[in-house]
């Protein structure tokens, strides 16, 4: 059941990330596939769904390679829950009061911010090792976000191109933006120990039930 499931969610996510990219083409507002590549990858949300997209893949290849092993750590699994839970509650939090995305748009953003995150949650709750996940993980799970902000800022000054209008350095200035960034980041550290507590609870449950058994 494990396998036929993340079989069924690796097609999801890589049609669903494809499907977005195609969508962006058809509406144009870039000038070259380049720069639409350009901008696709400007996304938080591009980069988790890929890493989303890579963990359902990698269980069903060898092993022993080391993309597998990497894909398969817990902490690994646990942290892009908690990017992918993320990455939804931006989305309805911050994005959709001013956006009200319609059609074959509303279909991939749809498939991007909620139709991923539950897939993937699902698959962490009922599929993934919990153990070993420790608190001295954290840190380096906040890695990729402040890495992300970081380089969007700086890609930003650099091309006046910004992903997301709370990381527009043009409109709200520098100052605004590294709060709004420091913020996310500091949620994320508070999110990040809710699914390391849960990954204990799940394993300390199951333990419970193979002794008692």
């Amino acid at each position: 059941m494990k396998n036929n499931y993340r079989i069924m969610c690796a097609l999801i996510s890589w049609a669903v990330l494809s499907l977005r990219f195609v969508d962006m083409l058809i509406i144009g507002e870039q000038s070259s596939i380049a720069e639409t590549l350009f901008v696709y990858f400007g996304y938080f949300t591009v980069w988790a769904n890929t890493l989303i997209a890579l963990a359902f893949t990698a269980p069903l290849l060898n092993p022993d390679r080391k993309l597998s092993n990497f894909f398969m750590r817990p902490a690994v699994r646990a942290a892009l829950a908690s990017y992918t839970l993320m990455t939804s509650a931006v989305y309805y939090m911050l994005i959709v009061p001013y956006w009200d995305p319609q059609g074959f748009t509303w279909v991939t953003a749809t498939g991007l911010h909620a139709v991923m995150p539950i897939l993937y949650i699902i698959d962490w709750l009922f599929f993934a090792e919990k153990r070993p996940i420790f608190y001295k993980h954290l840190p380096y799970w906040l890695i990729f976000p402040a890495v992300y902000g970081v380089t969007s800022i700086i890609r930003g000054l650099l091309t006046n191109v910004y992903p997301y209008p709370f990381l527009n350095v043009a409109e709200l200035g520098i100052g605004s933006v590294l709060f709004n960034m420091f913020g996310l980041v500091a949620v994320f550290a508070v999110v990040g120990p809710v699914f390391i507590a849960v990954a204990h609870l799940i394993a300390d449950r199951s333990k419970t039930r193979i002794k008692l058994s």
